[in-house]
């Protein structure tokens, strides 16, 4: 008898057992490997030189029998009776007529059950009297568990007895010890392609034989099934698959999550399958389900849901990474509900800044919403709109409500006011059919705004106010709340909500992120809190990838906060950064035009910015009335500098009208201010201006305050009142230091110079300033830590943290990390009042 190909040494082997005539071997491998062929092979050849010393290649060959025959006993596993006890041991004594008492029991022939001790050593005893003896056992993953420790009880004892046992053993069925543990072991390899070829028809094409090759990887009985079938995967009725199943399902959770996550055949961390630990992993390589092309695509068929299950899940720890897009992506190839994962994939992707991929993943999935969602922050906002009152007809109320939402931001950004009332008839229509919350925040949001937009204060106001009473904790709903706080001229609790909104998106609804900063920076900067804001839209900026509507708008932010600051330089950066010309993006270029207006006044171009005011008001496509009203004090201000004052006085009306309606202090404040400087007579000029500054006070907007005190104070001025004068003066140009607005506090002393005071100049030598975010930046970066450690202390990403950087390397005029270690350190060890760094 011909024995297996490419077995030489596992021949060897067995050969050497039986030339002793005594002792025990386990052979282990996958189900198809051969362990059933080598234990035939010896079971049939093996007996004709047992215990003859003869050379292992004799044991095993074909040479004639002597006399005295060795006897031999077997049995192989039956996964059926796994759970009968003594089923396997039954079957195994079933040819023997003469039993000890302690066997007739498990033999099935009478008597009481035994002790398991001496049930084991009446086996023992038994197979030493039979002796020369050839016990074999197959598929012992399949014997029942007191069998097989009776079988391993005896094959530990075998010293100097004519027995010799081979077991079979392949992946375990279920979890746990085997009783066979600790005895020598043969672990069968995968055959090399010259021995599998041997199996082969030889008329095989040469492609095909190559083919088969790769997919069965060495394994014999796989090969030859794939031969027959001629399929990529092992064929559903043939032995390999249901014995590849039987194997899965005995996996521990550990191995099987390592076996499907390896299966999928996806990009995934080190870290996922480190999880699963080091006995998973070697359990699951030892079953032979990861072995060859073929079984792993086996696998894919049979167990994809619970494959695409455990991608889900890995992906979902993996965070937002490449590794958790792809696994979503083929989680959705495998799973029945396949689409449901393209979403995570989507948004993981878009988060990622990858927005085509994200894109083409929507299109799979058929969201609409998600997608509409994308446009709106990456791409055309008239687009966008469409495609979320799409998406709004087909979802359930809840979803309608934000689909409705982001369609009026769309319509909002883009200047459509028109079209946003429409929507806030259809939030109404959807009010009376649902009393969700998110319903009820929608249609009291978009009827405020539209009211708001069109004058209707009595209007707005109530349902505003209900908008913050209905509005949910999510970020979205957060931030609208801001929106409604800021319409209500309630700027501090916008930026609330705002704060509110951004600490959520960080942790857990990134892409919000960016969307959420732009409202918290305009908050601030409208608080003149413009570090805060500049942090705010900084980050923003640098949480921005994959979303340049949203990148636009914080550029706005920040050049807004610039030119209210008089940093004239700064604002036209970012509104040259900001590149609004090639998309129909009415808020951002009208929050621009407010920035250029500044830019203008403080350089003494008040006639440019009247008719900049003028495009800023009018219908042009991209009317922004809110951001008008917000800017009415700068329209005063240049038409009473052009001697226009008619121009301003509608603009002042429609100030008027909403900030009595509000009851907004801040914006009563900017309202008096610009009624002294329209004023003609002098006490009704002063009257205007000390009611706005103690309106400013309890606003607590200082800059504000102090651009009052300066507006009063040239009208002093003017009327000669040049005591008065100096005082205002004075303390505008020392709120305007405090507040880091450099170019304001310059303007004030030089009134003050002409007023006859003799003001004081800040101290030379100083560099610039940084922000309290940059200043803890820096001093991280100092002590050693990375970038990603900074963002972790700081719970913000590290893109932020390398925009931060290179904006301090900027001001302090650094190249790297190791010039600002240096230069931080001398500064800890310098005399104060020597100019070096000052961390505001």
């Amino acid at each position: 008898m011909t024995g297996p190909v490419g077995r030489a040494h596992e021949l060897a082997v067995l050969g050497g057992l039986l030339t002793t005539g005594g002792g025990a071997v386990r052979v282990t491998g996958a189900p198809g490997i051969g362990k059933t062929r080598l234990l035939d092979h010896a079971a049939v050849t093996g007996l004709r030189h047992f215990g003859t010393r003869a050379s292992p290649a004799e044991q095993l060959g074909t040479t004639a029998s002597p006399a005295g025959r060795p006897r031999k006993l077997g049995a192989a596993g039956v996964p059926a009776e796994r759970s009968l006890r003594f089923g396997a041991l039954h079957r195994f004594l079933h040819p023997l007529t003469d039993l000890p008492e302690e066997l007739r029991f498990a033999a099935g022939r009478g008597g009481a059950e035994p002790e398991e001790f001496a049930l084991c050593a009446a086996l023992h005893r038994l197979l030493a009297e039979l002796g020369p003896v050839l016990c074999w056992a197959d598929d012992t993953q399949w014997w029942d568990q007191p069998s097989l420790k009776a079988m391993a009880f005896a094959a530990r004892r075998l010293t100097g007895l004519p027995v010799v046992m081979v077991f079979a053993t392949g992946p375990p069925a279920s979890p746990g010890p085997d009783p066979l543990d600790g005895l020598p072991t043969l672990r069968l390899s995968p055959l090399d392609d010259h021995a599998a070829a041997s199996l082969l028809p030889p008329d095989l094409p040469p492609d095909e034989r190559a083919r088969l090759l790769t997919r069965a990887a060495g394994n014999p009985r796989d090969l030859l099934e794939l031969a027959a079938s001629g399929t990529e995967t092992l064929p559903d009725d043939g032995h390999q698959r249901a014995a590849y199943r039987r194997v899965l399902a005995g996996l521990s959770a550990a191995a099987r999550r390592f076996v499907l996550l390896a299966a999928a055949e996806t990009p995934l961390s080190q870290a996922e399958f480190d999880r699963c630990g080091v006995l998973a992993r070697d359990e699951a390589l030892a079953s032979g389900l990861l072995a060859s092309p073929a079984v792993r695509a086996t696998l894919r068929e049979d167990a994809a849901p619970a494959m695409a299950t455990a991608l889900a899940e890995a992906a979902l720890r993996a965070g937002v990474t490449e590794e958790a897009v792809h696994a979503f992506e083929r989680a959705a190839e495998l799973g029945e509900d396949g689409p449901q994962w393209l979403i995570p994939a989507a948004r993981g992707a878009w988060e990622l800044g990858r927005t085509t991929w994200a894109r083409q993943l929507l299109r799979r999935a058929g969201d609409r919403l998600l997608q509409g969602e994308i446009e709106l922050r990456d791409g055309e906002p008239a687009v966008a709109a469409h495609e979320l009152l799409t998406a709004a007809e087909t979802l359930p109320p809840a979803e309608t409500s934000v689909a409705l939402m982001l369609a009026g931001e769309a319509r909002r950004i883009s200047g459509d006011l028109r079209g946003f009332a429409a929507i806030a008839a259809r939030t109404a229509q959807l009010a009376r059919d649902s009393g969700v919350p998110e319903v009820r925040l929608a249609a009291a949001h978009t009827r405020g705004l539209a009211a708001t937009f069109a004058g209707r204060h009595e209007e707005a106001i109530p349902a505003l106010e209900e908008a913050l009473r209905v509005a949910p904790g999510d970020v979205r709903s957060q931030v609208w709340a801001a929106e409604a706080a800021l319409a209500l001229g309630r700027t501090a609790l916008a930026h609330e909500y705002a704060a509110a909104a951004v600490a959520r998106a960080r942790i857990g609804a990134v892409t919000t992120l960016p969307w959420a900063l732009i409202h918290l920076g305009m908050s601030a900067a409208l608080l003149d809190r413009h570090r805060a804001a500049v942090a705010a839209a900084t980050e923003g900026l640098a949480e921005s990838t994959g979303q340049r509507t949203c990148a636009a708008e914080n550029m706005t932010v920040l050049a807004l906060s610039a030119a209210r600051l008089g940093d004239t330089k700064a604002a036209r950066k970012w509104l040259d950064e900001a590149d609004l010309d090639r998309r129909s993006l009415g808020r951002p270029r009208a929050i621009a035009a407010w920035a250029e207006v500044c830019v203008d006044l403080a350089t003494d171009r008040p006639a440019d910015a009247l008719a900049r005011f003028r495009t800023l008001s009018a219908d042009t496509g991209y009317a922004q009335p809110a951001i008008a009203v917000l800017a009415t004090p700068l329209l005063v201000e240049a038409a009473v500098r052009c001697e226009e004052p008619e121009e301003a006085v509608r603009g002042l009306r429609v100030l008027d009208g909403w900030a009595e309606a509000t009851g907004s202090v801040q914006w009563r404040a900017l309202a008096q201010r610009c009624h002294g400087l329209l004023a003609r007579d002098p006490d009704a000029a002063d009257k205007h201006f000390t009611t706005a500054v103690d309106l400013h006070r309890l606003a607590r907007t200082p800059l504000e305050l102090a651009k009052t005190q300066l507006c009063q104070a040239m009208r002093l001025r003017r009327d000669r009142r040049f005591r008065d004068a100096r005082e205002l003066l004075g303390d505008a140009a020392r709120l305007f230091d405090r507040h880091g607005a450099e170019f304001w506090a310059g303007r004030a002393r030089a009134e003050l110079r002409a007023a006859g005071g003799d003001p004081a100049e800040p101290a030379d030598g100083d560099l610039p300033s940084l922000t309290p975010q940059q200043a803890q930046i820096s001093l991280l970066v100092a002590g050693g830590k990375t970038n990603r450690e900074i963002a972790r202390r700081l719970v913000i990403s590290h893109r932020t943290v390398d925009h931060h950087l290179r904006n301090i390397y900027t001001k302090l005029g650094v190249r790297s990390r190791v010039e600002l270690a240096a230069l931080l350190a001398r500064r800890a060890t310098a005399p104060p009042g020597d100019g070096t760094v000052r961390f505001s």
